[in-house]
C-alpha cells in the first residue's frame, strides 16, 4: 500500500478532530451538544454501521475465515493483556496512573477510529471484520476496564456491581448490533436495498461525528498539560508502534491466507487510546490527567503512524 494516499486520508480525519476542537472553543459546541452528539453516535450510528457493514457488503468472511476472525479477534484482547501489563512496568508506573496506560494499550479506539480507518485503507469490506473486534472489547471494556482504571486487582472484578449493572455495561447498543451482524454473515442474511441504503446513510454519520467528539474532548484539556509528561510520550510509543509490531509478528503466520483479517487485526492494535478511558476516569475516579495527555498523543501520533504500519502490510 501507498503511503501518501493513506496519509492524507489520515489528514483529512484530523481536519475534522481540529474542526471539533475549533468549534468548542469557540462556544458552538458546549458539553451539552457533545453528550447528545456522543448518545447518538453510541446508539444510532455505530449500530447503522456494523449492520450496514454485513447489509452493503460484496462479500463476507465465511466458513473457516469467519472462525479465525473470531478467534483472533478474541485472542488479540489477550495479547494486548499481557503488552498492557509489561508497559505498566517497563515505564515504572504505578496505581492508578498504571491503570489508565494498562487500559490505554489494551483499549483502542475501535468504535470511533476504527470504523472510518479500516474503510480507509481496506475498502468497506472491511467493516465487518472490525465489527467483530467490537465484541470483546464491549465484553471487556466496561468490566476489566473499570477495574484497570481504579487500580484494583482482578478479583475485584463485579464485587460492587449486581449481574444487571454489568449486563447494562456489556450489551451496549455495538454489542448487540455486533452479534446480530454476526448472525447474519451465519446465516448469509439477504436485506431489502431500502434498509441496507438506510443503514448506510445513517451510519455515514459516525465517521465525522465522532472525530468531532474527540476534538470537542480534547479541547476541554489544557494545551500545556498535553506534552508535559515524559512517560506519556513513552507510552504512545510502546502504543501506536511496538505494539502493531508485536501484533503483526504474531499474527503474521495464522492469517497469511486472509490479508484483510490480518491488515484490520493489525491497524485495530495501531489505534489511538479508546476515547471512553477519559469518560471511565471521570466517573470512577482513575488518572484522568494521565489518560488525557495518552489519548491526545496517540491520536495525533496515528496520523503519521498509520500509514506507516499500512504500507507494511
Amino acid at each position: 500500500m501507498d503511503f501518501l494516499p493513506i496519509f492524507a486520508r489520515m489528514v483529512e480525519l484530523f481536519i475534522i478532530i481540529i474542526i471539533g476542537y475549533v468549534a468548542t472553543k469557540i462556544k458552538v459546541i458546549n458539553r451539552d451538544i457533545k453528550a447528545g452528539l456522543t448518545k447518538i453516535i453510541l446508539y444510532i450510528s455505530i449500530p447503522c454501521t456494523i449492520l450496514s457493514s454485513v447489509a452493503n457488503a460484496e462479500k463476507l468472511p465465511e466458513g473457516k475465515e469467519l472462525l479465525i476472525l473470531l478467534a483472533v479477534s478474541f485472542s488479540s484482547y489477550i495479547v494486548l493483556f499481557v503488552l498492557a501489563k509489561i508497559t505498566g512496568i517497563l515505564l515504572g508506573l504505578s496505581g492508578k496512573q498504571k491503570g489508565a496506560a494498562e487500559f490505554g494499550i489494551m483499549f483502542a479506539n475501535v468504535g470511533f477510529i476504527g470504523f472510518p480507518v479500516t474503510e480507509a485503507i481496506f475498502g468497506p469490506d472491511a467493516l465487518i471484520y472490525t465489527a467483530m473486534f467490537n465484541l470483546p472489547f464491549n465484553l471487556l471494556c466496561y468490566c476489566l476496564g473499570v477495574i484497570m482504571i481504579k487500580g484494583e486487582k482482578l478479583s475485584k472484578f463485579g464485587e460492587n456491581s449486581s449481574a444487571n449493572e454489568l449486563l447494562k455495561l456489556i450489551f451496549t447498543p455495538a454489542m448487540i448490533s455486533s452479534i446480530m451482524a454476526l448472525i447474519m454473515t451465519l446465516l448469509k442474511t439477504q436485506v431489502p436495498d431500502l434498509i441496507s441504503n438506510t443503514l448506510e446513510r445513517v451510519g455515514g454519520i459516525t465517521t465525522p461525528g465522532a472525530l468531532i467528539i474527540i476534538g470537542a474532548s480534547l479541547a476541554e484539556i489544557k494545551v500545556s498539560e498535553m506534552f508535559n509528561n515524559s512517560k506519556a510520550y513513552l507510552f504512545a510509543v510502546m502504543s501506536v508502534i511496538v505494539t502493531p509490531l508485536i501484533t503483526y509478528l504474531i499474527y503474521k503466520p495464522f492469517t497469511a491466507d486472509y490479508p484483510v483479517l490480518f491488515g484490520v487485526t493489525v491497524i485495530i492494535s495501531a489505534m489511538p487510546v479508546a476515547t471512553a478511558g477519559t469518560m471511565l476516569c471521570v466517573e470512577h475516579g482513575g488518572d484522568e490527567r494521565f489518560m488525557a495527555q495518552i489519548t491526545f498523543l496517540t491520536t495525533l501520533l496515528t496520523v503519521f503512524s498509520i500509514p506507516i504500519v499500512a504500507t507494511r502490510l
